[in-house]
C-alpha cells in the first residue's frame, strides 16, 4: 500500500471514530460503572484480608486483579458487540483495532513492570497500574470522547499525587490508617479504579442528553 493510500485509510479510521464518539461514550458509562463497582468489591476484599492480618502474596493480589480486568473488559466487549450487531457493522472494526494498538504499549509496560514489583511493593504495583491506565486512555488522542480523555487525565494526575505522597509519607499514613502494604494497595485501587470509574460513569449518564464535542 502506498503512503498516500495508508494516510487516507488512517484518516477514514479517525473520522469514523470521531463520528461515533458520543455513541461510545454512552456505551462506556455502564461499563465504567460495572468496572468501578467490581474494583470496589475486589479492593474491599483485600482491605478486609489486610485488617484480619491474613497473608496474601503479591502474586495473588496481581492475578486476582487481572481476573477482574478480564471480567470488566469482557463486559465492555459485550456492550460493543451488541451495539455493532444492532447497527449491522463489523465488531472488529478499524476503529477498534486502532484503539487496541494505541493502548497496547502502556498496557504491556504496565503489566511487565507491575508483575516484577508486586511481590515486594504491592502499593507500587497498584500505582503502576493507575499511571499506565491513564496513559493508555490518553493514547487514544482526539478520537476519544472528551469525557474519556478527562478520565485519563484524572488517573494520571491522581496516580502522580498518590505516588509522591506515598513515597514521602507512606509509613506515617499506614500507621495513621492502620493498614499494611496489602491494605494500602487495596485503597489505592478503590480510590482510582473504583471511585474514578464510578464518578465518570454516573457523570456521563447525567449528561447523556448533552452533546460532548470530541475536540
Amino acid at each position: 500500500m502506498k503512503d498516500s493510500d495508508h494516510a487516507v485509510e488512517h484518516l477514514k479510521v479517525i473520522r469514523g471514530m470521531m463520528e461515533k464518539a458520543t455513541i461510545y461514550r454512552a456505551i462506556s458509562a455502564p461499563a465504567a460503572i460495572f468496572g468501578g463497582l467490581l474494583a470496589m468489591l475486589v479492593g474491599f476484599y483485600f482491605y478486609v484480608q489486610d485488617q484480619r492480618e491474613i497473608y496474601v502474596s503479591g502474586y495473588e493480589f496481581f492475578w486476582v486483579w487481572i481476573i477482574a480486568l478480564v471480567i470488566g473488559d469482557a463486559f465492555n466487549g459485550f456492550l460493543l458487540f451488541r451495539r455493532a450487531r444492532k447497527e449491522g457493522v463489523n465488531f472488529l472494526s478499524s476503529g477498534l483495532k486502532h484503539t487496541c494498538f494505541a493502548c497496547a504499549p502502556a498496557a504491556i509496560a504496565g503489566g511487565i513492570i507491575s508483575y516484577e514489583v508486586v511481590e515486594q511493593e504491592i502499593e507500587l504495583c497498584a500505582l503502576v497500574w493507575v499511571l499506565c491506565y491513564g496513559v493508555a486512555i490518553l493514547s487514544m488522542g482526539a478520537t476519544a470522547p472528551r469525557s474519556l480523555r478527562r478520565l485519563g487525565w484524572a488517573f494520571l494526575i491522581s496516580g502522580c499525587i498518590i505516588f509522591l505522597v506515598w513515597i514521602k509519607f507512606g509509613p506515617a499514613f499506614s500507621a495513621l490508617l492502620g493498614i499494611n502494604t496489602l491494605g494500602a494497595g487495596a485503597m489505592i485501587m478503590m480510590i482510582t479504579f473504583g471511585l474514578l470509574h464510578l464518578f465518570y460513569g454516573f457523570g456521563v449518564l447525567l449528561r447523556k442528553e448533552k452533546q460532548d464535542p470530541v475536540s
